[in-house]
């Protein structure tokens, strides 16, 4: 969550964010504050100073208030320390990035911020298959004949360029000298980030082979089958019930956009009583908590449509819908068989399925206000997916909001909790001295 800074932040805390934020940056004015040790240590050996060139000490892209790292720190609980570099700057095919350091899990921490800004919903719609076979042989892993999402690539090379440029990583855990040789590399990311961090976790494999990767809600036209499954062993995803992105693709969308044009073209009553129909019944559903009944629902859908292959074919919208079709069909022979290469989300799934709902009088208000939006009251059951089990888009009240970033993490933090780990924020002193006397007994 902290990689989306100060406009998640305040979506979250909308009373006590500006607040906040305004008197950290007044704080800092009276004080200076100290930078990562890491970057103590580079002032101090000028052998490594080459290594970084940042605008504000360990952070580069943020605004003179300084907003963007403040709320990064409000957001994970972390001593600014332990920050080592953040770059916030957004543009196309460039993705706000992180690195922290994690005491309480030993672990140095990559993490990708996803689709927040317009420059981001461009790259989102990127959606061509980009062959990855130039990748693989530049950093030695086997991409023969292997796809991904081509905004997804272009982001890659950004955050690798910037990475090999400041030579963070292997000051960090690699080289002569290194700050913490004995911990491990994580990566993680949410949506466009989630896909930006499994590609960096090959990129990075050879060099680090324990690193583990995260991804939170990751897009489903992301990667071709052998390597969407192949790393399984260092991938693990996860998925919020009827999330959209990690089932969108060119593949599901087209079907999506064509099952919606039959079902328009099967309605036998007027459209104004279909959508009072779907409003009434999702009040009752939300109010009420009347549960479906298949039976119900088969008589009603059978009064509002015309069976499937006995509608109506002489109406007007039937006719164009035909021409519509002949000239979408034109379109897929024209552009040929790349939009056609089956893309997949990564790694091992882990679906959050709703499997109950509590039953209170603020849920039923929630419910309300948001429309049938909030997943407030719901109970999710964690299961193994397939990749290839989100290959049709599930439309639901809930389908976008499945992925908003807070959503997603807050129902992973109590399925974590469920299992006894601990998932509170930031890192101890206990758990910083305990880091560093496992590194003074590496050393020695």
């Amino acid at each position: 969550l902290s990689i989306y800074t100060w406009l998640l932040y305040f979506y979250m805390h909308p009373v006590k964010s500006i607040p906040h934020l305004m008197y950290d940056r007044l704080a800092e004015c009276c004080r200076r504050k100290p930078k990562s040790k890491f970057f103590n240590d580079l002032d101090a050996n000028q052998e490594h100073g080459s290594c970084f060139n940042v605008s504000h000490g360990n952070t580069t892209g943020d605004n003179f208030l300084h907003v963007h790292r403040n709320a990064l720190m409000a957001h994970s609980g972390l001593d600014e320390a332990d920050l080592i570099y953040a770059n916030f700057n957004n543009k196309y095919n460039q993705m706000p990035y992180c690195i922290v350091v994690d005491h309480k899990w030993q672990s140095v921490v990559v993490s990708i911020r996803g689709t927040l800004s317009l420059e981001d919903c461009l790259v989102d719609v990127l959606v061509d298959p980009e062959s990855l076979e130039d990748l693989g042989n530049q950093y030695g892993f086997d991409a023969q004949g292997e796809y991904c999402h081509s905004g997804v690539l272009a982001c890659v090379r950004s955050i690798m360029h910037d990475m090999e440029r400041h030579n963070i990583l292997d000051s960090l855990l690699k080289c002569v000298g290194a700050e913490y040789p004995h911990y491990k590399l994580r990566l993680t990311g949410h949506s466009l980030g989630a896909g930006c961090a499994t590609l960096l976790g090959y990129i990075l494999k050879q060099k680090f082979p324990d690193l583990r990767v995260v991804a939170i809600s990751p897009p489903g036209g992301f990667l071709t089958h052998r390597l969407a499954t192949e790393c399984k062993s260092f991938v693990t995803s996860f998925v919020l019930d009827s999330d959209l992105v990690p089932r969108l693709s060119v593949a599901t969308m087209e079907h999506l956009r064509n099952e919606i044009l039959d079902l328009i073209g099967r309605i036998k009553i007027p459209k104004m009583q279909v959508a009072k129909t779907f409003v009434i019944h999702g009040l009752r559903k939300g109010v009420a908590k009347e549960s479906d009944d298949p039976d119900s629902l088969a008589i009603e859908n059978s009064e509002m449509l015309h069976p499937k292959d006995t509608a109506q074919l002489q109406t007007d919208f039937h006719r164009q819908l035909e021409k519509f079709q002949a000239i979408q069909s034109e379109r897929r022979q024209r552009r040929g068989n790349t939009r056609d290469i089956a893309l997949y989300p990564p790694g091992k799934i882990v679906h959050l399925v709703k499997t109950g709902e509590r039953s209170t009088c603020r849920d039923s208000i929630s419910k309300i206000v948001t429309c049938c939006t909030s997943n407030s009251g719901y109970e999710y059951t964690p299961v193994w997916a397939d990749n290839k089990d989100f290959n049709e888009i599930v439309v639901s009240p809930t389908m976008a909001f499945d992925h908003f970033p807070n959503r997603v993490c807050l129902e992973i933090e109590r399925v974590a909790a469920s299992f006894g780990i601990d998932t509170s924020l930031g890192s101890t002193e206990s758990d910083r001295y305990q880091g560093e006397s496992l590194r003074e007994h590496r050393l020695f």
